[in-house]
């Protein structure tokens, strides 16, 4: 298993199918993920200037909100909606 989707699954175990499967065909979502094992790491290594990990901090969780939109969009495309 590629680290990049591991560290996906690992944040959101609930959704470990889902992420596998998207990841498998969406290239995008691959890049997003990869983006977010490097943020995840940059934030896990503490550097010493605080107000940088918060930035990466920051950036995490919006990469984490855009992971899951991707996630959400994959599961009710715009065709399936129902209104």
């Amino acid at each position: 298993m590629k680290l990049s989707l591991k560290a996906v699954c690992d944040q959101f175990p609930h959704l470990r199918k889902e992420v596998t499967q998207l990841f498998e065909r969406n290239e995008l979502f691959q890049e997003l993920c990869e983006d977010y094992e490097a943020c995840a790491e940059a934030v896990d290594r503490q550097p010493a200037a605080e107000s940088l990990r918060r930035e990466y901090a920051a950036l995490q969780l919006r990469l984490e909100t855009e992971l899951l939109r991707y996630l959400h969009d994959d599961a009710d495309p715009p065709n399936r909606r129902r209104f």
